[in-house]
């Protein structure tokens, strides 16, 4: 008893001491700036969590199934960590999931008047497809979809032509290109996937009474496919580093290669001068101005990650763009940007996931007498 009691106390001292050594061993190597006396940087684990994921990984067991499943022939997949965004495919609507969805049902027409009679031309909700929706194929067996995806419920619920919902071009299109639409290891669409969910904003506000010019697409339209590290899925299985992923470049049209500038909305400072290119979610409101866009409007870009790729193409159509990150967002906030900046348009773009949030469930403010 004795002998395992002093064993054990052994080992773990070994580890105590073994885990930090290696760990600082990698901070001084690197020149990184870690402060590396801090017990997270000295304890971390992830060196081992990787080595494990290394051996696991062909096999298709995933060391974070919460976060990331492996699916078929190398793509990944976000588990039920964020929205249940697998559970809630394979097991279908239930009542408490209905309700929901007929909140936001009412909270899209609810904010569309409310636009209108804030003199906004169009608002529209672009949603950014779930990688699993547009490539179901790849999944594990055991998680396959139910019938009734949960998107076209609501999209169904709401009468007006707010929704804009890409699967079913994205669907089409992969079988009609030789690039994939997202990456293999990320959770997000590459550039020919935005453009193509960009496209089918373009056609319904064709439909629309505002008249807007929108750039060309070349009909060759894939220039290259370049080498990447993995993606945010292929992070959370530590194993970012051995994955790699492609890179989709565009023939694009030379409209799209624009001189932008960046301006921090509230305190009114340029925060960057450069080539049009995409951004990533701004933790404030983030103005960005092209004046040689193809249309002089103005606007409002509701917007998560899904927006990064989308950007650009966002730049060479409206000569201003408020990109604002809306999950953290609230009514009361929106009513307030919409009054300062009175856009002509409204635009929302978020991952189909977060359909259902808190956001999508607000209500816009009550007028207030005189």
């Amino acid at each position: 008893m004795k002998k395992s009691l002093y064993s054990a106390l052994v080992i773990s001292m070994l580890f105590m001491c073994i885990v930090p050594a290696i760990n600082l061993h990698r901070v001084l190597t690197t020149q990184s700036e870690v402060k590396w006396w801090k017990r997270k940087v000295l304890y971390n684990m992830d060196f081992i969590y990787a080595a494990i994921s290394r051996l696991t990984y062909p096999y298709g067991v995933s060391i974070d199934p919460s976060r990331a499943i492996i699916g078929k022939e190398g793509w990944l997949f976000l588990g039920d960590d964020f929205a249940d965004s697998i559970t809630s495919k394979r097991m279908g609507l239930g009542a408490q999931d209905s309700r929901v969805l007929e909140t936001v049902a009412e909270s899209a027409v609810a904010w569309d008047h409310w636009l209108t009679g804030m003199n906004v031309a169009a608002f529209r909700i672009v949603v950014g497809p779930d990688k699993d929706s547009v490539y179901p194929e790849y999944l594990p067996d055991w998680s396959a979809h139910a019938i009734d995806r949960p998107t076209d419920t609501l999209i169904r619920r709401v009468s007006a032509n707010i929704y804009i919902d890409p699967t079913k071009a994205l669907i089409q299109a992969k079988a009609e290109y030789s690039e994939p639409l997202y990456y293999k290891t990320d959770t997000h669409w590459n550039n020919l996937g935005a453009l193509i969910a960009f496209d089918e904003l373009r056609k319904n506000l064709a439909e629309s009474a505002i008249q807007l010019s929108w750039p060309q697409t070349r009909e060759n339209l894939l220039a290259d496919s370049v080498e990447r590290n993995g993606g945010d899925l292929a992070k959370f299985l530590r194993i970012q580093e051995q994955l790699t992923d492609r890179e989709v470049v565009l023939n694009v049209d030379a409209v799209y290669t624009l001189q932008v500038e960046h301006h921090d909305f509230d305190k009114g400072q340029i925060a960057f001068s450069g080539h049009n290119l995409g951004i990533a979610s701004p933790e404030t409101p983030l103005l960005v101005k092209s004046k040689h866009a193809l249309n002089r409007k103005k606007v409002l870009w509701l917007r998560d990650s899904f927006g990064s790729a989308m950007a650009p193409l966002m730049a060479a159509t409206f000569t201003e763009t408020l990109h604002v990150y809306y999950p953290l967002l609230k009514a009361q906030g929106l009513a307030e940007l919409v009054e300062r900046y009175q856009p002509d348009l409204v635009l929302v773009t978020g991952v189909e996931r977060d359909m259902r949030s808190d956001f999508f469930q607000t209500v816009p403010p009550l007028p207030t007498d005189g």
